[in-house]
């Protein structure tokens, strides 16, 4: 509207060319928004550094209009445009705390000009406006830092709080909330098509043999600095994309993704043996303990997080009634 108004007052043709970069501006930034949200909706992120340009641009084009409104000499253009000046940075302000540094750019392209044309203007008292501009505009970078450090704060508190969510105190391992949530998303991906997901993975339910008789012998806190150790181990012993999980006193979960039976068959016998290994842990004796194993495959035995972990325990008990230190899959009814 001030384009229009600038274009009515001065009968010049630099607003016409304003409106008509405004309006090619306004579709590309349009456009661009709507790839951003498909995007999004298919887990991307989209011309984002586009959308960012075109809003610069945008700026740019707008504190130069301004400009043309203030050295015209027009007192309504003048005052038209150091209203629409205090809009944008306020607006700009409140709504970018995010983007501290583009957001400082664009309100610095939109007022600058708009400094400049209030100094050259011979519209009288607008030399007095154009001296108060950067004390406004310094004011509001100071709000919109102060709320970027703000909302910095909460985003940092809001993860710290997930992280104490779902994070096992002791051994720093995900527990058992954040295998319920990995394990539901794991198994929704069944249901895709095999191009986009659907790949089979491996739940393995782990128990640790002997471990109450290092407790009772040597008291909790050796028990703690064991189990710390045997996460260590059994990080080491799995793939980097494999998910090690603490679920409660020595029981252990590992999700395997993109696995086949034999692969994870590999890996299980691999992590009894790194547990088998004994542990120094500074008490005058080599600490000795076992790991026994029990699992179950998606979606051959079955599609649920509940049932596959049933399935996996069932295994472990088999595990742990036949010997200990063993592993065993989960056996499938006949059909």
């Amino acid at each position: 509207m001030l384009a229009v108004g600038a274009a009515v007052v001065t009968g010049d043709r630099w607003p016409y060319a304003w409106m008509a970069a405004d309006l090619t501006l306004f579709a590309v930034r349009f456009l661009l928004m709507r790839e951003c949200e498909r995007t999004r909706k298919r887990g991307g992120t989209g011309p984002l550094a586009g959308l960012m340009a075109a809003g610069g641009s945008w700026s740019l084009i707008f504190g130069l209009g301004c400009y043309g409104c203030v050295v015209s000499g027009d007192m309504a253009l003048a005052v038209l445009a150091a209203l629409n000046v205090a809009g944008v940075v306020g607006v700009v302000s409140s709504r970018n705390a995010a983007t501290p540094r583009y957001a400082i750019f664009v309100m610095l392209a939109v007022s600058l000009p708009f400094l400049v044309g209030a100094l050259l203007s011979p519209a009288p008292g607008m030399s007095i406006v154009g001296f108060q501009v950067p004390f406004y505009v310094a004011g509001v970078i100071i709000v919109l830092l102060q709320n970027h450090a703000i909302n910095a704060r909460m985003i940092r508190a809001e993860l710290d709080n997930r992280d104490l969510a779902i994070k096992d105190a002791l051994t720093g391992l995900p527990n058992r909330i954040f295998l319920q949530e990995k394990l539901r998303g794991m198994c929704s991906e069944l249901a895709a098509p095999a191009a986009n997901g659907g790949r089979p993975f491996a739940v393995l339910s782990m128990d640790l043999d002997g471990f109450k008789h290092v407790n009772d012998r040597f008291g909790h806190a050796v028990g703690d600095m064991l189990l710390r150790k045997v996460a260590e181990r059994l990080k080491r012993a799995f793939r980097p994309g494999d998910v090690v999980f603490r679920i409660g006193g020595d029981e252990f979960v590992i999700l395997l993704p993109d696995t086949s039976e034999i692969e994870a068959t590999m890996l299980a016998k691999r992590a009894i043996e790194k547990i088998s290994v004994p542990f120094d842990l500074g008490v005058g004796t080599a600490i000795r303990i076992g790991l026994s194993i029990g699992s179950a495959f998606a979606p051959a035995d079955g599609r649920e997080p509940e049932l596959l972990l049933t399935c996996s325990d069932h295994a472990l008990y088999e595990a742990k009634r036949t010997g200990k230190g063993r592993y065993r899959a989960h056996v499938r009814a006949a059909n």
